[in-house]
């Protein structure tokens, strides 16, 4: 039986179709995708934010524009990941926080899914917020 463990991670609350979702994705320098890109290309114009993201401040513990997500993950494959970050943070392109990971692997994962599964295209908004939490039947 393989032992399970809880894996906190923040990752933005920006819907992939407004980040280019469909295109590769390649983490910038020092492993952060929210970092702007280098002072040789232009800086991308920003969307225009929704009416309710312009609340006040945020609550402590919180980070604006991020959501908290808690997967639940094998050991070992959160040791690896906790390990690449500690081993690739002094590097160029190397990851600063396991929350930076953990995002650029999704995004990565969500495109490949779209051009696998949806011709490239956004999938469409799910009919209920909420998906399925809990221990998959069947297993």
């Amino acid at each position: 039986m393989t032992e399970r463990i809880e894996l906190t991670a923040v990752v933005e609350a920006t819907p992939l179709s407004q980040q280019g979702a469909s295109e590769e994705h390649e983490p910038e320098p020092g492993g952060r995708s929210d970092l702007p890109a280098a002072p040789t290309e232009p800086p991308p114009a920003a969307p225009a934010a929704p009416a309710e993201a312009k609340a006040g401040p945020v609550p402590r513990g919180q980070v604006a524009g991020k959501e908290k997500v808690q997967p639940y993950i094998t050991t070992a494959v959160a040791e690896a990941a906790r390990n690449a970050v500690v081993a690739t943070t002094p590097y160029e392109g190397g990851y600063q926080s396991l929350s930076d990971l953990i995002e650029d692997a999704i995004v990565e994962k969500v495109a490949k899914l779209q051009r696998t599964f949806n011709e490239g295209n956004p999938f469409p908004e799910r009919p209920r917020k909420r998906i399925r939490t809990g221990r998959p039947l069947g297993r």
